[in-house]
């Protein structure tokens, strides 16, 4: 699946006190899979190729308890200055989830919450590092090193 652009749906997010109750209601009533993700205290869902995915978690206090849809942006911080320049508020401060990117959540003015979601870059893997082998000396065998 290709990856989302800025301004598309990219993520949402449904609060419950019960994962395990809501992973057996989703996937008996959808047929979402599950991904427990412990040191968030979440569960990614996937709804199948093509689809958009979220989360599953308990919100904190202060969190407002209701599904959140999220919009995919460049930057969190001037789309959360914008939404207010434009009449609406500010409902979440930018908020790091470390490793993945950062998040708000803000209001239209109407009121209605939606979460801005900009990832964090994606950094290359490293390249393998290859043993070398050096010339051997007449009369020598080659020798290997090894790159650490």
């Amino acid at each position: 699946m290709a990856e989302p652009k800025p301004g598309a749906w990219c993520h949402i997010e449904i609060p419950t006190t019960s994962p395990k109750k809501a992973k057996d209601f989703y996937g008996a009533l959808f047929g979402w899979t599950f991904r427990d993700v412990p040191e968030l205290n979440y569960v990614i869902f996937s709804t199948g190729e093509g689809g958009v995915g979220g989360g599953l978690w308990n919100p904190p206090q202060g969190i407002p308890r209701q599904i959140t849809n999220y919009v995919l942006v460049e930057d969190v911080r001037a789309m959360a200055d914008k939404v207010v320049s434009l009449g609406g508020k500010t409902v979440t401060p930018r908020t790091e989830v470390p490793g993945h990117g950062w998040f708000a959540l803000v209001a239209d003015p109407d009121g209605n919450v939606l979460g801005l979601w900009q990832s964090a870059p994606r950094t290359a893997p490293a390249p393998a590092k290859r043993a070398s082998k050096k010339p051997a000396k007449p009369g020598k065998r080659a020798r290997t090193t090894r790159h650490r």
